[in-house]
């Protein structure tokens, strides 16, 4: 598989999951303004999840497009790809935690969102 067939299919993905969030939005009974802080977290990190792998796929692809293939200027989008990403997950990770356990006991499918404490 070519990196540009590779760097293709991660941003259709990244779309699907985008939206897979619209669709959750859609077909919830309240308006996000009135969805707990939970449910908003959980729409903030499948946002997130779809959002910044897009971002990161287009940019690969327009530096794919890029005669001849700079390897330094790979080098450097991967560190900083490495450090958006890094900065998303300690973000996804202290919002989790700045939720009280007795709340989390309640919610459905919080199996997923306890597996990070």
């Amino acid at each position: 598989m070519e990196p540009g067939e590779a760097l293709g299919v991660a941003a259709q993905v990244a779309v699907t999951l985008a939206g897979f969030a619209g669709v959750v939005v859609v077909f919830h009974s309240e308006s996000v303004h009135e969805w707990s802080p939970i449910d908003k977290f959980r729409l903030r990190t499948l946002l997130g999840n779809s959002v910044l792998p897009l971002i990161l796929c287009m940019i690969a692809l327009l530096l794919l497009t890029v005669e001849p293939p700079l390897t330094g200027l790979w080098r450097w989008r991967s560190g900083v790809a490495f450090v958006v990403l890094l900065m998303f997950g300690i973000a996804a990770t202290a919002g989790f935690r700045s939720f009280d356990v007795r709340e989390l006991e309640g919610v459905s499918a919080n199996f997923i969102f306890l597996c990070i404490c």
